[in-house]
């Protein structure tokens, strides 16, 4: 009894929620582990999931929508197969980033002893793929973005035409040759089960120039698309269609995304910058499906006191043939226009972001004239 009043005592402000765990090294060292350390741990891999859950369901979600809503002979055009392969290849990225936290990766002893031995050649190969489909998703936007900046351009002259696809090529590249270096480095970390804290730089440097990247892609669609809109204005076309679409979608491509960047900075939630290359994903789709809509009503109503004496085939004649991203509501339009943990250890999540003082570093992202139709 005297010797429990001695130890009160001794600690008069001990909190039992702060104490801490000893744990054995493989070798038999002894190591602490705090309930803080525990809590964070838990807390970020619950975050994290929670996270991709969000990026699976609204990607397979659109999927099926785009899939089900664009007509048939829409579905052969490239602009349309890029955005369906990016919703494909997100949805099975966001999967395997999750079965990474449900994995022997991140079991409790392997975490905190960075102890990886008993983890199986069969996660590792999940690690590395999901790394691998985040370059393949990063290679098809840039695509599908360089094929709408040459469609949105179409009306320009032909030397302004060529230094800006120069210069929309260059941009790409050098986005996809960071994520490459990246992913290249990441996936030899996760297969040598390497510290991974000598390249977070690269992880920054990464971001920035993707954040940046689609800045340059979506500045020249709202400058050139915004234009165009002033000058339909001043000609009295005033009426609400894939234009305005597409400068909407156009503006949220470009702002919501760099919100997303930002994130990364932000300590207490850093892996919202995970949602990046998905927001992307969703809106150039997404853009597709509602000026489609639009299209499609168009075509079937006309406004004005003789409209019962238009047959539906007068109707928007130029937008005849529907619309499926930036690229085809573009050809529509008539006119001119436009984590820090205690080391950290590789996974697949490295190549998109980098950790906080407050979770676990894992280390492991128009108008145009009738020529346009013709492209």
């Amino acid at each position: 009894m005297s010797a429990n009043n001695s130890t009160a005592s001794l600690l008069p402000n001990w909190d039992p929620f702060a104490q801490s765990v000893t744990l054995l090294m493989p070798d038999g060292t002894p190591f602490n582990i705090s309930m803080t350390d525990m809590d964070i741990y838990r807390s970020y891999g619950i975050r994290i999931c929670i996270n991709y859950s969000s990026q699976i369901g609204a990607s397979f979600m659109l999927l099926v929508v785009l899939l089900l809503l664009t007509k048939r002979d829409k579905r052969r055009s490239p602009i349309f197969i890029l955005n369906t392969l990016c919703l494909l290849v997100n949805t099975i990225r966001s999967l395997l980033q999750c079965l990474y936290f449900t994995g022997p990766f991140y079991y409790p002893y392997a975490y905190f002893a960075q102890d990886y031995s008993k983890v199986p050649q069969s996660e590792v190969a999940t690690s590395v793929a999901a790394d691998a489909l985040t370059l393949m998703l990063v290679i098809m936007i840039m695509i599908s973005l360089i094929l709408q900046i040459r469609v949105v351009c179409i009306t320009t002259r032909k030397v302004q035409r060529f230094w800006i696809m120069i210069v929309a090529v260059t941009v790409a590249m050098v986005a996809i040759a960071f994520r490459f270096a990246l992913v290249v480095i990441n996936c030899k970390a996760i297969i040598t089960i390497e510290n991974f804290s000598s390249w977070m730089w690269l992880v920054t440097a990464n971001t920035a120039v993707q954040a940046i990247s689609i800045w340059f892609f979506c500045v020249i669609f709202t400058v050139k698309l915004g234009f165009a809109l002033k000058q339909r204005r001043k000609l009295g076309m005033r009426q609400f269609g894939p234009m305005q679409i597409i400068f909407i979608m156009g503006c949220q491509t470009m702002v919501i995304p760099a919100i997303f960047t930002v994130f990364q900075y932000i300590g207490s939630v850093p892996e919202l910058v995970t949602q990046t290359l998905t927001m992307v994903a969703i809106f150039l789709p997404l853009s597709a499906i509602w000026a489609g809509t639009v299209v499609d009503k168009q075509k079937t109503a006309a406004r004005g006191p003789d409209a019962h004496h238009k047959p539906p085939s007068s109707y928007n004649s130029s937008s005849s043939k529907g619309t499926n991203s930036f690229m085809s509501a573009s050809r529509l339009s008539t006119g001119v226009s436009t984590r820090i943990s205690h080391s950290p250890m590789p996974s697949p999540t490295c190549a998109e972001m980098e950790g906080s003082s407050k979770g676990i570093q894992i280390s492991k992202q128009f108008a145009v004239s009738k020529e346009a139709e013709s492209v």
